[in-house]
């Protein structure tokens, strides 16, 4: 089919019902200027039923929407004029009915605030925005000094003069100008979020706008304008490869980066401390003999029937990794997995470790750290002996069978990682 002209989608003949059309439209996208620019606004909840209708959610409003609505959404993902969007659409649709369907959505969108201009997109930035693209997840990193020092610290080790480097994840992009003023001839720094309207700002605040380009979107789907010399990416979560760092990394040494590039961080290693996990933490998380005792005393009720309801082990919650600096440690930690970001290929991961038992004990848990070299001498750990209160990031922790050990028994620890389905899977068992 081909493009239809804006507001004019079909045949210009001088037919009643062709002039009818044409003035149906006319009025249905009356105050959308052909030059405007609109983005969506970055947090919407989308609900697809079995008529392919689409039901969003923001700002606790719901909106029914009908087919068009996901495909609409996907345009503006990235702020495009409304002529060009149309473009773009009406390689969709099938007929004038259709097409009229299509821009009422585009307007019901534009006028429910969905699709917002520059002006209002700055306006919308709200400090209880969820996710990566509000306030409350970057406010808690930077406040995690160790973290962001070690990044700077690492950047300001690894980045040359008039290296090009691209930062992916920029967030506030305190990287990216920690990255600039390390020397680096230019920066781009690439986010999907919201957020990157405010390191936009913040790079013109700090004067760097000349030096930093924000490219908005995955760096998965973009192309930098020139390869780099060097790649920053905090992209590492609380499971530590749970924000796709190895996938996001590798088609970063393909596609954007020059060879024999510079990473910050360069490797990453995974570690599992074997503990005991206080009853008090277990009993928030499952019903224990202790907790059934206790409500027994309390109630004079026997609730042994409810422990049947008990996930079956092992499962995993998360807790800030100081919290758990006084849980009993049955061994040395165990390096579960050791990676070089430089030159992986692989999203599978599968590791195989004998322990020995420091001590007496029952081991119930495993919690799963780990450390980033982040330049030459820089090293970041969030072990349970090494963080601090404002550690940003939480430790999975992994429920176990008990396993009774003796000082100087072997067992052995499994772990595996995969990119699909489910990610991780750990397991402990006796030595044989």
């Amino acid at each position: 089919m081909t493009p239809p002209e804006l507001y004019l989608i079909v045949p210009r003949e001088a037919t009643a019902a062709g002039r009818r059309v044409n003035e149906v439209e006319r009025d249905c996208m009356e105050g959308l200027s052909p030059d405007l620019v609109l983005k969506r606004v970055p947090d919407v909840e989308v609900h697809i039923d079995s008529d392919n209708n689409v039901q969003i959610t923001a700002d606790e409003t719901i909106y029914y929407l009908g087919p068009h609505g996901l495909v609409i959404l996907d345009v503006f993902y990235q702020p495009i004029s409304v002529s060009e969007a149309l473009n773009r659409l009406s390689t969709t649709i099938t007929s004038v009915q259709d097409w009229m369907s299509l821009t009422t959505t585009l307007v019901q969108l534009y006028d429910a605030g969905l699709l917002q201009d520059e002006a209002q997109r700055k306006r919308a930035l709200k400090t209880d925005r969820r996710g990566f693209g509000g306030p409350s997840i970057h406010l808690a990193m930077l406040k995690d000094r160790a973290r962001t020092s070690s990044f700077l610290a690492g950047i300001d080790e690894v980045v040359d003069p008039e290296d090009i480097v691209v930062d992916i994840g920029t967030g506030t992009g305190v990287l990216a100008v920690a990255a600039a003023r390390a020397g680096a001839k230019h920066v781009y720094a690439v986010e999907a979020s919201a957020i990157g309207e405010v390191a936009e700002a913040i790079f013109r605040a700090n004067g760097l706008s000349d030096r930093i380009t924000l490219l908005r979107g995955w760096s998965t789907r973009i192309e930098l304008p020139e390869q780099a010399d060097v790649l920053v990416s905090e992209i590492i979560g609380n499971e530590p490869l749970g924000e796709n760092v190895l996938e996001v990394t590798r088609d970063a040494r393909k596609r954007l980066l020059k060879p024999g590039a510079r990473l910050v961080p360069a490797r990453v290693r995974i570690f599992g401390l074997p503990v005991t996990i206080p009853e008090t933490e277990l009993a928030q998380r499952q019903i224990t003999p202790g907790t059934l005792q206790a409500w027994r005393s309390s109630y004079g009720i026997d609730f042994g029937p409810l422990a049947e309801t008990n996930r079956p082990s092992p499962f995993s919650f998360y807790i800030k990794p100081q919290k758990a600096s006084d849980w009993k440690s049955i061994s040395q930690p165990v390096l579960l997995a050791e990676v070089d970001l430089s030159e992986a290929e692989s999203f599978l991961i599968d590791s195989f470790a004998t322990a020995v038992a420091g001590t007496t004990g029952v081991l119930t848990g495993l919690i799963v750290y780990f450390e980033l070299d982040l330049g030459p001498t820089t090293r970041l750990s969030t072990s349970p002996a090494e963080a601090d209160n404002d550690c940003s990031w939480f430790s999975m922790v992994w429920v176990l069978d008990p396993l009774p050990v003796d000082a100087g028994d072997q067992f052995n620890v499994t772990y595996k990682y995969r990119a699909t389905r489910s990610r991780y899977e750990v397991a402990v068992s006796r030595a044989r």
